[in-house]
């Protein structure tokens, strides 16, 4: 089949392209950070992301030789998420600095300048706090001007600061912005193009476990009542009922 150069366009006209620059990051505290909002608002840190990294999925993979040898065929064995890295930029308050440098202290209390002895909500210095609390909802939201205004969602669930960056600082910089790198951990994704997963009642892996226990219980209950049988028709009824609960197994 021979490249058209008309079709190729007429396919680019017809959807358009993606761009990297628009995009819109939210970042939903818990109620335990809500007091992190005094310094800065959610919507005024969404508008100061100057960028964002968002992370890809990696599947680990170990090598299978079906007959033994040969060439290996992979197999997967693990599933790991990237860290979701932004930077953010610096109002002249600084509010965002003291807004991730009090997050982080929610993770671990690393401020020790009162001595080992000294408390911030409860913790020592370097103790680390429980994720409940600290750990936040992070959505990044891509938009497309070519077709309806569509955009596309990610949903990051339990994340939280796992690095909050270095700043440089030099004279020579007087023309840029001053930035700040927060690199996320995050356990739970959901983006638009995924299925969502349902709890259906008839669950056949938690029902069929149930049923399993269930089952074991009733054999050992009926093992537990076995007695001496009084005739030949108490005999075939309790072997009866034994064979239907095994038989259930």
């Amino acid at each position: 089949m021979s490249f058209s150069i008309s079709e190729f366009n007429a396919q680019i006209n017809k959807r358009g392209l993606a761009q990297n620059n628009l995009f819109y990051v939210v970042v939903t505290l818990p109620n335990a950070l809500l007091g992190l909002e005094e310094m800065i608002g959610s919507r005024e840190l969404s508008f100061l992301c100057r960028s964002v990294d968002i992370p890809g999925m990696d599947v680990g993979t170990t090598p299978i030789k079906n007959q033994g040898f040969g060439i290996g065929e992979k197999r997967p064995v693990d599933f790991q998420f990237e860290n979701l890295q932004t930077v953010f930029m610096v109002d002249g308050d600084f509010a965002t600095l003291k807004f991730f440098h009090r997050w982080m202290q929610e993770v671990v209390n690393y401020d020790n300048s009162a001595g080992q002895l000294s408390e911030v909500k409860g913790r020592v210095p370097f103790e680390f706090g429980y994720r409940d609390d600290y750990a936040a909802t992070v959505e990044v939201f891509l938009y497309s001007t070519h077709v309806g205004n569509k955009l596309y969602a990610y949903k990051f669930g339990k994340a939280w600061p796992v690095t909050v960056g270095s700043i440089q600082a030099a004279w020579e910089n007087n023309a840029e912005v001053m930035t700040l790198p927060v690199s996320f951990t995050f356990s739970e994704l959901k983006v638009d193009g995924a299925e969502s997963g349902i709890v259906s009642e008839d669950n056949s892996r938690g029902n069929g476990l149930l049923t399993y226990i269930s089952a074991i219980n009733a054999w050992v209950q009926a093992i537990g009542q076995i007695r001496r049988p009084q005739n030949i028709q108490d005999l075939i009824h309790q072997v009866s009922n034994i064979r239907t609960i095994t038989n259930a197994l």
